[in-house]
């Protein structure tokens, strides 16, 4: 392919904006659309077939390369990554699912709120809304202890992909319908494009109901240190409504603040969730806590590292 005589060549520069047009990860049927536009728009022989259209881009240009996603027990699924601009492995997760957000971990890596570069990657998207279970919805001391005495249930949807020399695993996540409230486009400088994620407050608050997939405890702890400046209150306080979970979320997002010696935001949500966590129930930080101990003021078993891990509010032992 030394000659150039479907003209493909000297339409590298046109086809690299295109490309971009196209988001830069392109799934099969995109590929096809993108190499009928690129012949429809430029000087490139309509008579080239697609096959030899993506060896080109791919051997020949150098334009992008293909890389082989694998889900479990399943042929793998093939996305083209563009070479000619920085792609993060995140972008190439998102493509797997239309309408999905990054969340959880990797929402703490894209706020800059882990010194960690995860190799797990969390994508999201919302259930159908349901109607709340009323039944289940009373809360018994038994049942709040009987539910954290077992590992957190985890989603079966993975995929692996190597990138750039790492595996990286995908989780596929289908979380609590919230009419995607806090739910952000966002532009760094590790992404060829503005990639959905959720916000500060909504990836604290996710992350906080399920620590499992954000690192565990301690590493959530952490979050909320880099975070004690930049969280928004009447945020927090408002999205919390309007999730209306059914465990009191707010003892475990009182406990992490508490331990970061943030005493305002501390004594504001404290206020304003008061009359939420007064029950006189027992909740649970994390699941399966090892080696545990109470906070007496806010009736939530932690784990005991936080005593050394945080920076504890002297007012509220």
């Amino acid at each position: 392919m030394n000659n150039d005589r479907y003209h493909i060549k000297e339409n590298a520069e046109f086809l690299k904006d295109l490309g971009k047009k196209y988001g830069n990860v392109l799934n099969r049927t995109t590929m096809i659309n993108f190499v009928n536009d690129a012949k429809e728009k430029s000087s490139i022989s309509t008579s080239v077939n697609f096959g030899i259209m993506v060896k080109y881009l791919v051997d020949v240009l150098g334009l992008f390369e293909e890389i082989r996603i694998y889900p479990d027990n399943k042929e793998p699924i093939i996305r083209y990554v563009a070479k000619y601009i920085s792609v993060s492995p995140y972008e190439i997760a998102l493509s797997l699912k239309s309408k999905s957000f990054l969340s959880h971990y990797s929402a703490l890596y894209v706020h800059d709120l882990t010194i960690n570069n995860p190799k797990e990657i969390y994508i999201n998207t919302e259930q159908t809304l349901k109607p709340r279970n009323e039944a289940n919805s009373k809360l018994t001391q038994g049942k709040i202890d009987f539910a954290f005495s077992k590992p957190m249930r985890k989603t079966k949807t993975t995929f692996l992909f190597r990138y750039n020399g790492i595996m990286y695993t995908v989780f596929v996540l289908n979380s609590k319908n919230t009419r995607n409230t806090g739910i952000i486009k966002k532009e760094t400088f590790e992404f060829s494009k503005a990639i959905n994620v959720t916000n500060l407050e909504r990836t604290l608050i996710d992350v906080t109901v399920r620590p499992n997939y954000s690192g565990g405890s301690s590493e959530i702890l952490e979050a909320y240190k880099l975070a004690s400046l930049l969280i928004d209150i009447n945020r927090m306080e408002l999205y919390l409504k309007k999730f209306d979970y059914i465990y009191p979320y707010e003892k475990s997002i009182l406990l992490y603040i508490k331990y970061i010696g943030n005493s305002v935001l501390f004594e504001n949500l404290y206020k304003a969730w008061y009359k939420r966590i007064d029950d006189n129930l027992n909740f649970y930080l994390d699941y399966q806590i090892a080696d545990s101990k109470l906070d007496t003021n806010l009736n939530i078993y932690y784990p005991k590292t936080f005593d050394i891990q945080g920076v504890l509010l002297q007012s509220f032992k």
